[in-house]
């Protein structure tokens, strides 16, 4: 697993608190167009690495803070044309007199669309309504999205968020698979899949102490920026759980279920839900989390 680097500089996060883009302190009646509340709602995710803030949506990355505001030039360069939100054909000679939006606050909901449009939306996208900012009344929410493991790991299990028990401060990385991405023979799958189970608790063992350090300092951080009371962690769960999905009833039926029966034998927290929609936090913590220390 890379080196965690959750901290960051507390007045970056003061500067960032008063970014219109962030939160629309003298607009109220557009505060809706801006990146906390769009938290609040569960549409965008904010994480912090290596000391900035990134903030996510549909799955990839919409901004990137480090004192100043940074994104994708495909998605960022937005044109204005003449008050249309969105054009489908245009005519080339009305290149020359097209403008451009001057800064990502005007631009804001129209860069969202566009993820709409390019990208897939990835797995982790579905647990931002159980973010620590839009879910932080609930015992178990998610804290993070972006985890840092080896390249190694990430090949086979490329989703890994990061759950936590507010109540207990235990926190619990989770590996998200699809079942279409498990093509091999069942031997196969599963020695993989033990030897990717292998390397996160191998991580985990070696820097526990670091872990609960830097998730102390993030939630310290992301209490500064959202005003959102959060738990500072004191355990970490000592298996990364794995959660398995994508897969119909016949398939459950079949080489699924001696995939998950091979895991459980050998006490490796796997858990199989058919459909993402059905699962939550509180589901994965009780089927997937262990003793913490």
């Amino acid at each position: 697993m890379a080196e965690f680097s959750k901290a960051i500089d507390i007045l970056l996060i003061l500067k960032l608190r008063n970014e219109p883009l962030f939160q629309s302190w003298l607009d109220e009646e557009t505060l809706t167009d801006c990146l906390l509340e769009d938290m609040l709602n569960g549409e965008v995710f904010a994480t912090i690495w290596a000391g900035c803030v990134y903030f996510y949506y549909q799955g990839k990355m919409l901004f990137a803070y480090d004192g100043t505001f940074k994104a994708c030039l495909a998605k960022a360069f937005v044109p204005q044309y003449d008050g249309f939100e969105h054009i489908e054909m245009m005519d080339e000679t009305e290149l020359a007199g097209m403008k451009h939006h001057v800064d990502f606050r005007d631009a804001y909901e129209k860069i969202k669309m566009r993820f709409l449009f390019w990208e897939d939306t990835d797995v982790s996208a579905r647990f931002y309504p159980f973010s620590f900012a839009a879910y932080p009344c609930e015992q178990y929410f998610v804290l993070d999205t972006r985890i840092e493991w080896d390249t190694e790991i990430q090949v086979v299990v490329p989703h890994c968020f990061l759950l936590m028990d507010a109540h207990a401060g235990r926190l619990l990385f989770c590996a998200a698979m699809k079942y279409s991405g498990m093509e091999g023979p069942l031997e196969y799958d599963v020695k993989e899949l033990t030897y990717q189970l292998e390397r996160y608790r191998d991580r985990i063992a070696e820097q526990r102490d670091d872990i609960i350090e830097q998730y102390g300092q993030y939630t310290r951080a992301m209490e500064a920026l959202t005003g959102i009371g959060l738990p500072a962690p004191t355990g970490v769960c000592g298996d990364c759980g794995l959660l398995i999905y994508g897969f119909d009833e016949d398939q459950q039926n079949g080489k699924l279920k001696k995939i998950t029966d091979s895991l459980t034998k050998m006490g490796w927290p796997v858990y199989a839900a058919g459909g993402i929609g059905e699962v939550d936090p509180e589901t994965l913590f009780t089927k997937l989390g262990g003793d913490a220390a």
